[in-house]
């Protein structure tokens, strides 16, 4: 239940009519009975008596007006209180991200900081993403996204809101020489990787664990380039899949593996300690945790 359907509640209970306050409300008078109906569902109470002459309350509807009332009219404080302190919040904010997080992730949090904090000068650097936790200690950007590792430099700060599972892709027609019975031969078959960062040091993990040796053809900065260049036929490699909905180069490769044995990344907000005090970078953290989804998913690649 949320603060609208409480609003066209206390509607209802102040006009006794469906067709009245539907027109106040500005919405249709279906809309209306089903948000009432929602909510007799989640209260397990019936809160009107109606017909085809009247709507009155019941004893357990007048019971949940006084809530609503008083709730309601508490949520009105609060907002107007934090819509003092946004209007009144000014200054500078920069924030480094890769291409695919600025595709994927920056435009809801935009969206809801500039709605929020509207007097908050914002400038967005993109590049690669395994440059994230550099461009904070060099102090060369307020907050980066970044895959958060398990050990974080000393005077940084991180904080986790989605995770993002990493692929193997292959080119959309696989070289029969890369081939052998049951799958890729992993003894031949060239690798696309990333040439630093938490993408690498994952894929060397993997390789270590399997006891591969890796037939490494090209080392390369940034994952949109890594999928332009499997696209291309120059090997396999492993991404986040959030990168190849944004690619340009999708309709050209394949997901041929989602390895069960390397944790999705932990994506996140990094800044440093006397940042994390910022205001600015506080409500931009806050607004993180609270839009985006604790994982995101990605529709099948065909």
């Amino acid at each position: 239940m949320d603060t609208s359907e409480l609003y066209l509640f206390l509607s209802l209970s102040n006009f006794l009519s469906f067709r009245r306050t539907a027109e106040h409300c500005a919405v249709t008078p279906s809309t209306l009975s089903r948000a009432v109906a929602r909510m007799e569902d989640e209260l397990n109470a019936k809160l009107f008596e109606r017909d085809n002459q009247s709507v009155k309350l019941t004893a357990a509807g007048q019971k949940f007006r006084d809530f609503a009332g008083e709730y309601y009219l508490k949520y009105l404080k609060v907002k107007e209180e934090l819509k003092a302190v946004s209007e009144n919040m000014t200054g500078n904010l920069k924030i480094f991200c890769s291409v695919t997080a600025c595709v994927c992730l920056l435009p809801e949090l935009l969206n809801q900081y500039r709605f929020l904090y509207p007097n908050i000068d914002l400038k967005i650097e993109t590049g690669d993403a395994a440059q994230a936790m550099s461009k904070i200690i060099n102090h060369e950007a307020d907050l980066s996204i970044a895959a958060i590792p398990s050990h974080i430099p000393q005077g940084l700060v991180t904080h986790g809101f989605t995770k993002i599972p990493l692929v193997f892709i292959a080119p959309k027609k696989i070289p029969q020489q890369w081939l052998k019975k049951g799958g890729i031969d992993q003894t031949v078959v060239p690798y696309v990787v990333s040439e630093q960062g938490a993408l690498r040091r994952e894929i060397n993990a993997w390789f270590s664990r399997n006891g591969i040796k890796p037939n490494i053809i090209a080392e390369v900065a940034g994952n949109e380039a890594i999928v332009s260049l499997v696209a291309l036929g120059m090997g396999i490699a492993i991404i986040p899949e959030a990168v190849i909905m944004q690619s340009a180069s999708a309709a050209d490769i394949q997901i041929i593996d989602r390895p069960g044995d390397i944790p999705p990344f932990n994506v996140g907000l990094c800044t440093t300690l006397s940042k994390n005090r910022d205001r600015a970078v506080k409500a931009f953290i806050d607004v993180a945790k609270n839009s985006l989804p604790k994982e995101l998913t990605f529709k099948k690649l065909t």
